[in-house]
């Protein structure tokens, strides 16, 4: 893959890359409670802090999951009685279809690129009559070429998550990708647990996942709070997914680990901050260094009164602050020379005060 894929992606108006400000997307997800009001919400929740883009999820339940899984299987028959999984995920988790349009158009008034998952082609067409501008793929679906090859067609981004992947399923999927001729893939490392323990964050994939693709990477966190998130930008994920809600304590499988909007905030000004503080590849001093060598670096100081043709030795001098003088390091070109006027004690030695 190396070489061949590019390292700034173009969806719709944001650039993702090694020298681009992190994408963050507002992953709603099945926290919309199946109301139109609390959809909207959440999308002016991610303008206002900042955001880039919202996400939503689509697919058919009736074809995604076998009829037999029940609640019990999934864990979630707390929430939902003992009921068939797939009725459940049509009638609660799933926003209707004939929101998107509305939803799309929302979103970009609000300002956000609106995105989705796309479990299958037909989803895919459905979408791409309201311009969605990138395929994101779910971790249950990286190593599903027959998904894979089918949105390769189309030629538009991936935004590809990693959760449960093995190295090598990661690796065929994106080879699997290289022969289609698809060059605009970014990798999200995740976690697939919900939400999963600090110790199996394994966040150096994400440089790791970079070195080995040479693809833009971000991190899809299923994590509670936003330090996650923070090391995520630390170790150059270019794009932060975060799941986000009104209400922790709303019943839904995502609500409990979902950001709510003054979080979202506080994420968006750290992932900022944290941008600004990483600075370059290059050591630069700052203005303010510039002005702060003057006053705490130390310069070659008289310690006792020197007399018009005396020579400087070591003992009548000292090295202290403020480092407008002769710097420490050129000592050896002071000591040992005459001076050509007397020089009180505590008197910042300059050139002009020696023999030639």
């Amino acid at each position: 893959m190396r070489n061949r894929v590019k390292q700034n992606i173009k969806i719709e108006n944001i650039i993702v890359g090694n020298d681009q400000p992190c994408m963050i997307i507002g992953e709603i997800a099945s926290n919309h409670n199946r109301e139109k009001v609390v959809v909207h919400e959440l999308i002016d929740a991610c303008a206002e802090a900042g955001f880039d883009a919202v996400k939503f999820q689509i697919y058919d339940a009736e074809e995604a999951f076998s009829k037999n899984e029940m609640t019990m299987d999934v864990k979630l028959d707390h929430l939902y009685g003992k009921k068939p999984w797939w009725e459940v995920a049509r009638d609660v988790i799933l926003m209707p279809r004939d929101w998107f349009e509305e939803m799309f158009e929302y979103a970009r008034e609000r300002g956000l690129v609106p995105l989705s998952a796309i479990h299958r082609k037909e989803d895919a067409e459905f979408l791409l009559q309201f311009d969605l501008p990138a395929f994101k793929i779910a971790s249950i679906d990286l190593y599903y070429h027959q998904l894979l090859g089918q949105l390769a067609e189309y030629k538009i981004p991936m935004i590809i998550s990693t959760g449960m992947a093995y190295m090598y399923e990661i690796a065929e999927s994106m080879q699997f990708l290289k022969e289609k001729n698809l060059d605009e893939i970014i990798l999200l490392h995740c976690v697939s647990s919900y939400p999963p323990r600090p110790t199996e964050m394994n966040m150096y994939n994400i440089p790791m996942l970079k070195q080995a693709f040479d693809v833009p990477v971000g991190f899809s966190d299923h994590s509670t709070g936003i330090t996650s998130a923070i090391i995520a930008v630390t170790l150059g994920a270019k794009v932060i997914e975060k799941h986000i809600t009104l209400d922790k304590k709303y019943p839904g499988p995502d609500h409990p680990f979902a950001l709510e909007p003054g979080e979202m905030i506080k994420m968006t000004e750290a992932i900022r901050e944290t941008e600004s503080s990483l600075g370059q590849y290059k050591r630069i001093i700052s203005s303010d260094e510039i002005d702060a060598r003057k006053m705490i670096r130390r310069s070659i100081v008289t310690k006792v009164e020197i007399k018009k043709g005396e020579r400087v030795t070591i003992d009548k001098i000292k090295f202290a602050r403020p480092g407008t003088g002769i710097p420490t390091n050129e000592f050896q070109f002071v000591v040992g020379r005459q001076v050509n006027q007397d020089i009180p004690a505590e008197v910042i030695f300059n050139w002009e005060m020696l023999e030639d």
